[in-house]
């Protein structure tokens, strides 16, 4: 069944606009360093949601062997077409739920950008159960999420008016359903001012950067 064009995401409907403004203003530059910085070149990378395949950009170059999936079939038709050519980079329209995996093929970096403030929790804790499974044993899974401050500046609340995403959750309430996958545990977590553009000013919002890893793998690690 085709979803009503006016019920489509407004990255379905307006692909390039939609990308030009995110480019513009929506702290696409800023937010790829908190990317890189976790991604320190693991060979298998799975991008959850990954929409346009904007944020997938940041492993254009990298060495590794990518799969962005998402339940959107625009969307993904046109990150295919974003980035024909780049043989390690394959995008496929899909629930997470029918990805299945060998162990021996299982990703060593999972990154969900962007995605936890549109699904509801009794989505979104199955869903992360799933990538759970999909993780390797020292892989790393790296959420990036919006953090609402008290205060918003007109900036921020404008993003966060124009945001389809009904989920906003408190540093409190994210924490809450990561700790409630099982087999996974918070490694690191920090709250970054995310930038509009490539200077630091204006801020368009700040946002939770916090990498996860399978339980036991960060007593390991320490």
């Amino acid at each position: 069944m085709t979803t009503p064009p006016a019920q489509r995401p407004l990255q379905s409907r307006f692909p390039r606009l939609w990308l030009a403004f995110q480019y513009l203003a929506c702290g696409y530059f800023d937010r790829g360093r908190y990317i890189r910085k976790h991604y320190n070149g693991q060979r298998r990378v799975l991008e959850i949601g990954c929409s346009l395949g904007m944020d997938s950009s940041h492993f254009a170059a990298a060495p590794c062997a990518f799969l962005g999936v998402d339940i959107d079939p625009e969307a993904i038709a046109h990150a295919k077409k974003t980035h024909a050519g780049r043989a390690h980079m394959r995008f496929v329209c899909m629930d997470l739920h029918d990805l299945q995996v060998a162990e021996s093929e299982r990703f060593d970096f999972i990154l969900v950008s962007g995605v936890c403030h549109h699904v509801p929790t009794d989505k979104l804790v199955p869903l992360l159960e799933k990538a759970a499974t999909l993780l390797s044993d020292d892989g790393r899974l790296v959420v990036i999420d919006y953090a609402p401050s008290a205060n918003p500046g007109w900036l921020e609340q404008f993003f966060l008016d124009y945001d389809e995403g009904r989920e906003i959750r408190s540093r409190e309430d994210l924490l809450a359903v990561l700790d409630s996958i099982s087999g996974l545990a918070v490694a690191e977590q920090e709250i970054f001012r995310n930038a509009a553009f490539v200077f630091p000013w204006p801020t368009m919002a700040y946002k939770f950067c916090i990498a996860m890893t399978k339980k036991g793998a960060e007593k390991k690690a320490s």
